[in-house]
């Protein structure tokens, strides 16, 4: 007799079969995206300090904008004159919630009041302006 063998496999253990190596290749798979080091966020920022005007009545007060090199770290309104500080009461006010805001968001999307919306615009655009200093181009 020539000796020929027959090999029988039920469908039900390859089927079985099939799914547990699917599944061994997902975990695996898984498991090599976890725990690999994560690339570190490139740095947006050039750390330092940054400033900007702001014009208000024909007088300038000086923003402030501290920023390491990946998030903002302060906002503050510097130099304010103190006819600014008459003709617009609420600058300051305006500008410490916005300030708190930004640093808080990271952005320069933030709620305004529309009794502010004027001082609050021309705030923001001298925080704008400070960013762009600081932006790594």
């Amino acid at each position: 007799m020539g000796g020929t063998k027959f090999m029988v496999i039920k469908l039900k253990e390859l089927i079985k079969t099939a799914i547990f190596a699917v599944l061994g290749v997902i975990i695996i798979i898984g498991l090599v995206y976890f725990f690999l080091p994560k690339s570190e966020k490139t740095a947006m920022y050039e750390p330092g300090t940054y400033t900007a005007e702001v014009s208000l009545g024909g007088e300038t007060a000086i923003v402030e904008v501290k920023v390491d090199s990946k998030k903002i770290k302060s906002v503050s309104l510097q130099e304010t004159p103190e006819t600014i500080s008459v003709f617009y009461p609420l600058l300051e006010e305006t500008a410490e919630d916005i300030a708190k805001q930004v640093v808080k968001t990271q952005s320069l999307e933030v709620d305004v009041s529309p009794q502010n919306a004027y001082t609050a615009q021309v705030f923001l655009e001298a925080i704008n302006q400070g960013l762009q200093q600081a932006t790594i181009k």
